[in-house]
């Protein structure tokens, strides 16, 4: 677990800085495994390291950052992470509505401070 908490941390540390840089906006998953140094391809096996970073941003008290992480092409999570047993993204509890509420809460963080 240990790898997917420091890959967490490092995504958490690399939005950030561009989030000083150009604001606090969606990545798409392919944006998200480059930023991180890995190859496009490596978008399609995000899933561990988004259940660390949302543990990272828990611990830390900020918003969920997986919110800001997108399908290609549109402002929201990807379709499937909608296909939970609870019928919310990634069985947080949150739709569609609760997603968008949580990413204007993350255009609110000061990134100055992370």
């Amino acid at each position: 677990m240990s790898r997917w908490r420091d890959e967490a941390r490092a995504a958490l540390a690399l939005y950030a800085e561009d989030a000083r840089m150009h604001g606090a906006r969606p990545l798409s998953y392919t944006d998200l495994a480059v930023m991180l140094g890995k190859p496009p391809s490596a978008a399609r096996r995000l899933s561990p390291l988004l259940g660390a970073l949302r543990q990272e941003c828990l611990a830390r008290g900020l918003p969920d950052l997986c919110a800001m992480i997108v399908a290609a092409g549109t402002d929201m999570p990807s379709r499937k992470s909608f296909d939970t047993l609870s019928g919310t993204w990634c069985d947080t509890g949150l739709d569609a509505a609760g997603v968008r509420a949580e990413q204007a809460a993350l255009r609110a963080v000061d990134w100055t401070r992370i």
